[in-house]
């Protein structure tokens, strides 16, 4: 590193700035690809130029509980000796710190084939945590609100024929018209094709089923390798995993936007799935012990109300009874997730 040290730290600023020309950038590519030490000081500079320079609004961020959590490790946390990084980092600290603070992201480098001179594709990822809704900008002025224990990752630049995005949990997109190029959702079991829509996708990994509402527009939906479906606006999509079937049917698809205004509307659902949306929200494990009230299906909206609110009128409008169980001290002061159970009232 230490022989061309200070051309290379100049190549990648050209790189970053995109002001690189093609031999340099021959040149800086073989130099990353010959130890991993060269890689890695470049996705340090790398990171520290795509936290000062986000896809994402800032004025979205919560830095009060961002500033907690980073707080809390800052301590462990270890700054590589090099000088021009620590410089760097100096400097996005002063200038970027609620960014910094809440982006809770990490950028990974998917390298090209090796005929293919331009530099690795790179890509952003952003994770909501549980209890949090996320508004995310992306490159190409779509909007993405990613819900609670979600993660949405997706190109700092969208390059070729298809803009394609991955998620993992929920998130509603309202996707920039762009016919030429179209925007590609991807999740575990299902693939969502759009030019210009709004449509809400759930799909998280602890769940067998999968599903996709579309508000506005038009969206294909490709299940495995051979289904495809053609979805309008207020239709809804299920795929369920363990049976490999899908199900589409009519709704109100409001329903299915609210809950990123901080609306928790349910018609006619399952009680265990209430309960589940219920639990993501609030960052709550809650479990219904009684198959009859889990197959129950039930009809409300909460705004605003707290999850004790939601708990008492729960329990005011359904046969239910539930039991909060203690929180378990894990050791340096971190205690496992509350959580409820729910039985059938008496």
């Amino acid at each position: 590193m230490q022989k061309n040290e200070y051309i290379i730290d100049e190549l990648i600023a050209k790189w970053l700035s995109k002001g690189i020309r093609e031999e340099e950038l021959q040149f800086l590519v073989q130099w990353i690809q010959e130890s991993a030490e060269n890689k890695t000081y470049f996705e340090q500079l790398k990171n520290i130029w795509q936290i000062a320079n986000p896809a994402f609004n800032p004025s979205s961020i919560n830095t009060e509980q961002a500033m907690s959590t980073v707080m809390n490790r800052i301590e462990h946390h270890k700054w590589t000796k090099k000088p021009i990084i620590i410089w760097w980092q100096k400097i996005a600290a002063i200038l970027f710190l609620p960014v910094l603070l809440v982006a809770g992201y990490f950028l990974t480098v998917h390298p090209l084939p090796d005929n293919n001179k331009q530099m690795a594709m790179v890509y952003q990822e952003i994770s909501s945590p549980f209890g949090v809704t996320s508004k995310i900008n992306l490159p190409d002025s779509s909007t993405v609100w990613l819900n609670s224990g979600s993660k949405l990752k997706f190109p700092m630049v969208f390059e070729g024929k298809e803009r394609n995005v991955y998620l993992s949990g929920e998130a509603f997109f309202k996707v920039h018209s762009d016919k030429l190029h179209p925007f590609i959702v991807e999740t575990n079991h299902l693939k969502v094709t759009a030019t210009g829509t709004q449509f809400d996708v759930e799909s998280y990994l602890s769940d067998t089923l999968t599903s996709v509402t579309l508000i506005k527009g038009i969206v294909n939906v490709k299940i495995g390798k051979n289904k495809k479906v053609v979805l309008r606006p207020n239709q809804r999509l299920v795929f369920n995993s363990l049976s490999n079937q899908h199900n589409v049917m009519a709704t109100d698809a409001q329903e299915w936007e609210l809950w990123k205004e901080g609306i928790l509307a349910f018609r006619d659902e399952p009680l265990e799935e209430v309960f589940q949306r219920i639990g993501r929200a609030f960052n709550v494990d809650i479990s219904v012990k009684d198959q009859f009230i889990a197959r129950q299906r039930y009809r409300a909206t909460f705004k605003n109300e707290s999850l004790d609110e939601i708990l008492h009128l729960l329990q005011l409008t359904a046969p239910i009874q539930y039991k909060r169980i203690k929180r378990n001290n894990l050791g340096n002061n971190y205690y496992n997730k509350e959580s409820i159970e729910v039985y059938r009232a008496d």
